[in-house]
């Protein structure tokens, strides 16, 4: 007889390519830590005749409700998987990262799946002006094949090979590899950067003709300066900025990191830092995207049978169907791990099977690479409330909630069991959070409903991101006044749609920054 464990059971997910479409796409194994949901929960109503029996009589099986929800350590990894479902968009330069990418040593090459004509523009390779394609290399054995590289060749549509300036060893890569562009390096003078008050210039003088080709996007952050001094500002130092207009060869930015001045760039290479960036966009864009996923949960040993006769795969296999991202939960509590709580809404989870009714492709699915916990108590370069002009509110906080929700709910008609449609509703994005009591403003903000913001810029060795909420309001300022410890404010944020920016959210992410290759 078989006995499932829970410390046996495995979750993983694949994308479908459309509603009741679960397509040929790749599975990937994901890393619950617990709390999880897995399965139909179906609705039995019993016959109440009014009887001298006094008794029920048998009824039917009337409704079902899917779901999926786990618990999980906060990590790069966690946050790729489902970011664009839960923000019901496409990521800006998602194409730009290219998985088991073969290394060659004769030509100094990456191999690739072949270029697309939308991603051939985003390289840049121009010998006599710059600027030129930044990539980093993971998961290779051979260490040189890792690690920052510098595109030494124009790179076309159809091409099949990424070559690039440092020496590589030849490799066939392993299903973790992961090669993605990271920014671009300009050459020797190019760039000037200038800054009055809270608002920066970012001016390429002959190398970019228009940063907007490279998929740098409004509302994303950029690192200024690359990993070493040799590729930053002589005056300026290194650091974070928002991107707020793209005027050709100009970037108009907020957000600047601390101490950033006016630099000419007069003899200085100057390298910029970005990858990947999302934000919430309107049904009618481009960028809207509504994905499906299928959840498989393994159980190990389900249809295990007694001895002597055991079954040759006795594992059972249990699949989530049409899911939709609902509610996605961020949690930095005091001195730990960040965590978070993923919860989706499908139509149906049919009953396990065994592995002859497996899916196709779920057997190999492909491991996560990026695992790196995030460290609640070292992993933050930024973390604040401000006002719009970016007077600063609050940077001590003991613990944040950030949520998003889609509001997702199954719509039900007669003759079918479970959901046939799923409904979504607004985009809510929520903040609670307990600050320190240092700065009276804070109480005057809520009472004035005044609209401030809110980012957090976070970096391990896996990378950086930036959570930026450009507009939000605040509720609660209820103080808790435990013994012995400061005085504490209660918070809630509402984020809503910035007159500017026109999102909720944005998140942007970074390969690597100087802080996670060092």
């Amino acid at each position: 007889m078989g006995r499932v464990l829970t410390n046996f059971t495995t979750l993983e997910y694949t994308r479908q390519d459309g509603f009741g479409d679960i397509g040929t796409n790749e599975w990937k194994l994901l890393e619950p830590n617990g709390g999880i949901t897995f399965g139909a929960d179906v609705t039995t109503t019993p016959r109440n005749p009014i009887s001298k029996n006094r008794q029920r009589r048998k009824g039917s099986v009337t409704d079902l409700d899917s779901e999926v929800a786990f618990e999980a350590d906060l990590t790069f990894d966690s946050m790729i998987d489902f970011v664009e479902g839960y923000c019901f968009a496409t990521a800006v330069n998602w194409d730009l990262t290219f998985i088991a990418s073969d290394a060659s040593t004769t030509l100094e090459e990456f191999t690739v799946p072949s270029i697309t004509v939308e991603q051939a523009p985003k390289f840049e390779y121009t010998i006599t002006t710059g600027p030129f394609t930044l990539l980093w290399a993971t998961g290779y054995v051979g260490a040189n094949n890792n690690g920052l590289h510098v595109l030494d060749a124009a790179v076309a549509s159809t091409d099949v090979v990424i070559t690039v300036a440092e020496d590589l060893t030849d490799e066939t890569a392993a299903g973790n590899a992961d090669l993605s562009v990271c920014g671009i390096r300009n050459i020797t003078s190019d760039l000037t950067i200038g800054v009055v008050g809270t608002v920066g210039t970012l001016t390429s003088t002959a190398g970019i003709a228009d940063w907007a080709t490279l998929g740098l996007t409004v509302g994303q952050f950029i690192h200024i300066g690359g990993l070493t001094s040799s590729e930053q500002f002589t005056t300026c130092p290194p650091g974070f900025a928002r991107i707020t207009a793209i005027n050709t060869n100009v970037l108009t930015l907020d957000k600047l990191s601390t101490g950033m001045v006016t630099d000419a760039g007069s003899g200085d290479t100057v390298d910029v830092l970005f990858g990947r960036f999302i934000r919430n966009v309107a049904v009618d864009s481009a960028e809207f995207l509504e994905q499906y996923f299928t959840f498989e949960a393994s159980f190990t040993n389900l249809f295990e049978t007694d001895p002597p006769t055991p079954v040759a795969d006795p594992d059972g296999f249990e699949y989530a169907e049409d899911n939709l991202c609902n509610e996605w939960a961020i949690t930095f509590d005091g001195q730990s791990l960040a965590t978070c709580t993923f919860g989706f809404t499908g139509t149906d989870t049919e009953p396990p099977v065994d592995n002859s009714s497996r899916l196709s492709g779920a057997d190999t699915p492909r491991e996560p690479v990026f695992t790196g916990a995030i460290n609640t108590a070292a992993d933050f370069a930024r973390l604040r409330i401000i006002d719009v002009d970016e007077t600063g509110l609050t940077t001590d906080f003991s613990d944040i909630n950030l949520t998003i929700n889609n509001g997702v709910t199954p719509e039900k008609v007669l003759g079918v069991l479970g959901a046939r449609f799923l409904n979504t509703g607004n985009f809510e994005v929520n903040l609670e959070a307990n600050v320190i009591f240092t700065e009276p403003l804070v109480i005057n903000r809520i009472r004035e409903n005044t609209t401030v913001s809110f980012d957090l810029i976070m970096e391990n060795d896996d990378g950086g991101f930036a959570i930026d909420i450009p507009a939000l309001t605040l509720s609660g300022g209820g103080k808790d006044y435990a013994v012995n410890e400061s005085v504490k404010i209660a918070l809630t944020g509402e984020a809503f749609q910035d007159p500017i920016l026109g999102t909720s959210i944005g998140i942007s992410f970074f390969p690597v920054t100087p802080t996670s290759a060092a």
